[in-house]
């Protein structure tokens, strides 16, 4: 695992500690970016062996746990070990084993995670089993955890029980990515090129977007290109994908406010104060208003942005981080560049 990771996934704990996942399944994890602020480099973070290959997004259903997403499984951590090193675990067959774990920057260490869920196989004629399909993106509502399918399904996940109980389907090809948008409401995106609303309570679709064409989607129509990103906060939904677009979408009357043209393809987005941060396969982190203008433009080390996140931790407010290709990149009041570093 030697050599230069893309990080793909990016997320701020109830603490302000940042975890980020790589293309290699590792979780790098910095408790205090005040210290990072100052000098660029990886040598203060610690490290994780979290997945056999790529971790795709990292959600937080608690103050207390972490869910990364993975081609193979989700898996759910104690935040605390993770960020401090001591593997908290419920497992009765672990109690005795509690330990400190020392990590250095170029050494990844071992956790246990705890608990692991696989994406249901699909079942096909004369007993042929589907692979397990990668999970792309992640949301958590109460006690329920949401997976963006490879196959085009979206899962929900008991976290008490570890059970699968229930399947939203509707999407007709990969789900990339997924998210909360109110008690009983998820927005997920897709490489059909649709938004789906699902109700979570009846696991069925209260809504279909066309973002392509600006409105709700009429009958069995054909849709553009696909739905890469979306992010939600409040009333507000925002989405991007193939055709260059940021869309913002008014979620109740299931509208679109405003549209905001990239030159590049989104691949990331996220609500911050009154504006929309986005980035994408450009080196550059740009931010909206929420009637459609571009209000700034900050340049980034990485040639290609895969996630961004803000710090909503108390004290955190003005620190947004963006990842990619090959960089990790910190900003004060979503503009200001002030520290830059590797995965590995």
């Amino acid at each position: 695992r030697g050599g230069m990771s893309t990080v793909l996934a990016c997320g701020f704990t109830a603490d302000g500690a940042l975890i980020c996942g790589d293309s290699v399944g590792q979780l790098g994890i910095w408790a205090d970016l005040s210290i990072q602020r100052r000098a660029e480099g990886s040598g203060s973070g610690r490290r994780v062996s979290a997945h056999a290959g790529p971790c795709y997004d990292i959600v937080f259903p608690s103050e207390d746990l972490t869910a990364t997403a993975g081609d193979e499984d989700i898996r759910l951590w104690d935040t605390q070990a993770l960020v401090h090193g001591n593997n908290r675990t419920s497992d009765k067959k672990r109690s005795s084993k509690k330990q400190k774990t020392t990590v250095t920057s170029d050494a990844a260490s071992q956790l246990t995670p705890k608990a692991i869920f696989k994406n249901p196989q699909q079942k096909g004629s004369r007993g042929l089993v589907s692979p397990v399909s990668e999970t792309n993106g992640l949301a958590c509502i109460d006690q329920s955890l949401f997976a963006a399918s490879g196959d085009g399904n979206v899962y929900s996940w008991d976290m008490k029980t570890g059970q699968c109980k229930g399947v939203f389907r509707g999407h007709s090809d990969t789900v990339h990515c997924i998210v909360a948008a109110g008690s009983s409401l998820l927005c997920s995106g897709s490489e059909d090129g649709t938004v789906r609303g699902w109700d979570t309570r009846s696991a069925k679709a209260a809504f279909v977007l066309n973002p392509f064409e600006g409105r709700e989607a009429v009958g069995d129509e054909k849709f553009g290109k696909w739905i890469g990103t979306i992010a939600a906060e409040g009333a507000w939904m925002a989405c991007g994908g193939g055709d260059g677009y940021v869309s913002l979408w008014h979620v109740a009357s299931r509208r679109v406010t405003t549209t905001m043209p990239t030159a590049g393809t989104p691949q990331a987005l996220e609500f911050f104060g009154n504006r929309v941060i986005s980035g994408g396969n450009e080196s550059y982190v740009f931010s909206w208003s929420k009637s459609g203008e571009l209000v700034g433009r900050a340049a980034c080390k990485s040639k290609s942005i895969f996630g961004v996140a803000v710090n909503r931790a108390k004290g955190g407010a003005n620190q947004l981080v963006a990842v990619g290709m090959p960089s990790i990149d910190l900003y004060i009041s979503h503009n200001v560049l002030c520290g830059s570093w590797l995965m590995s």
